[in-house]
């Protein structure tokens, strides 16, 4: 899932039209005066945005025009809700006959109150909106992507209603345990997965250090248990050469290749690729090879951030809502890298990276080497509701710089390599990572002058 918030510092304010684009998929933003005044005055909570993509914000004020978009509905659906009682009659007298009829007299006001509300929207079949009783929401909002947290050190996303291992993160104690991408999560200290809102699993996977999480894992036609010992997760978003085996890294090195990697993009990311494109134009490197596979996403602005430095000017990436309003964000014009570049995907490369991949393709700066992408091209934006719970509503699709939705179709490389990882070994992995990787330097040394 991918998130995405602004961040405000030392860069000048972008060149946006209308408002902003909205990944654990695109923005989490906080609305300032998007509220209506009544319902402000009211101290009612104000709406974030969140783009859900894979898994795990930088701040800027938002536009005024999205969050007028964003909220006016909002307030209208409340006040509807308050003026007309009977829209609701249904619901208030399953409530009453659990109150004065059902055998077991333990049942609280807020167990019925959010069942409610999570059969609401699941009853839509959408499998990105979700409710946040207080506690869930509590930890979505501790977990804002600062790259830091306590757990397993896993990626995840949800596929037909299973939760699925999108990425261990390299150094962690699910990669240590051999979780790999594509690793079914059928059950989480027994409780099974299916049909299970994905923040909901993420919080039983996250407990405090030391502790220990028992996983029932489906690879392929294998079964395994997992025991993993949770610990604070700190690992960087951005990586080079460094990470990959002697052999591969010498030769890149005598072909005078650059390789980063982005794992996920979180609040540090933009900051850690800056510091990469220096040290790419400090070698000189004749040519890049940025490796997007099984990067689930994150928060937009960084991935924006990182197309920054491609895309010298124009449209980044575009969010429609519902009414068919278009915004775009644009390039700010910072561009550094005019390298050859190759972008290495795969089937788990999905939301902000798609953005990236996607930006990169439609404006012929790079190759895209690889497997068709996830596609998760929609955002959600998160409502603080009564009571300290939240809920993710699907609000807008994103666009590449071309026009193109991605959702459910993913991006097509423009090179096929490699295959699948889902259901696949450790060793397999090996080798298809290997063969994509050795493909994207053919390709490469094809496009050097």
């Amino acid at each position: 899932m991918a998130v995405c918030r602004r961040r405000c510092g030392d860069r000048r304010p972008r060149g946006v039209r209308g408002d902003d684009p909205g990944d654990r998929g695109l923005r989490l933003a906080r609305a300032g005066p998007a509220v209506p005044a009544p319902l402000a005055a009211a101290g009612r909570p104000r709406p974030r945005l969140e783009s859900v993509a894979v898994g795990r914000g930088h701040r800027h004020r938002r536009k005024p025009a999205r969050r007028a978009a964003v909220s006016l509905p909002y307030g209208t659906a409340q006040r509807r809700a308050l003026d007309d009682p009977k829209r609701f009659g249904l619901l208030r007298e399953i409530e009453h006959l659990v109150e004065t009829r059902y055998i077991d007299r333990r049942v609280t006001d807020p167990q019925l109150l959010y069942g409610a509300a999570r059969g609401m929207l699941g009853a839509l079949g959408d499998p990105y909106l979700r409710f946040m009783d207080p506690q869930a929401y509590k930890e979505f909002q501790e977990s804002s992507f600062a790259g830091q947290f306590t757990g397993i050190g896993i990626i995840m996303d949800l596929k037909d209603g299973q939760v699925i291992v999108v990425s261990p993160i390299p150094g962690t104690p699910a990669a240590r345990a051999g979780l790999l991408a594509g690793d079914r999560i059928g059950k989480i200290d027994g409780r099974p997965t299916r049909e299970m809102a994905l923040q909901r699993a993420v919080s039983l996977i996250r407990g405090p250090r030391g502790t220990v999480v028992h996983l029932a894992v489906t690879r392929g036609a294998q079964l395994l248990d997992v025991a993993i010992t949770r610990d604070v997760i700190q690992a960087p978003s951005v990586s080079g050469d460094e990470v990959l085996e002697g052999p591969m890294r010498d030769r890149l090195r005598a072909l005078n290749l650059a390789y980063v990697r982005v794992v996920t993009f979180d609040e540090r990311t933009g900051d850690e690729f800056a510091r990469a494109v220096a040290t790419v134009l400090a070698r000189p490197a004749r040519g890049l090879i940025l490796d997007l596979r099984s990067n689930g996403g994150g928060l937009v602005e960084s991935a924006v951030r990182v197309a920054d430095e491609f895309v010298p000017r124009g449209p980044i990436v575009s969010t429609v809502d519902r009414d068919g309003k278009r915004s775009t964000e644009q390039a700010d014009g910072t561009a550094r890298l005019h390298l050859p570049t190759v972008v290495l995907v795969n089937e788990y490369t999905a939301s902000a990276s798609e953005i990236v991949a996607g930006a990169l393709q439609d404006d012929h700066l790079a190759v895209l080497v690889g497997i068709q992408t996830f596609g998760k091209g929609v955002v959600q934006t998160i409502f603080p509701l009564a009571g300290g719970s939240g809920a993710a509503i699907t609000t807008y699709k994103y666009l590449t710089p071309s026009g193109r939705s991605i959702h459910a179709v993913g991006l097509i490389p423009d090179v096929i390599a490699g295959a699948r990882l889902e259901g696949t070994s450790a060793e397999v992995v090996r080798r298809i990572q290997a063969q994509q990787l050795d493909r994207a330097i053919e390709v490469l040394q094809a496009r050097l002058p």
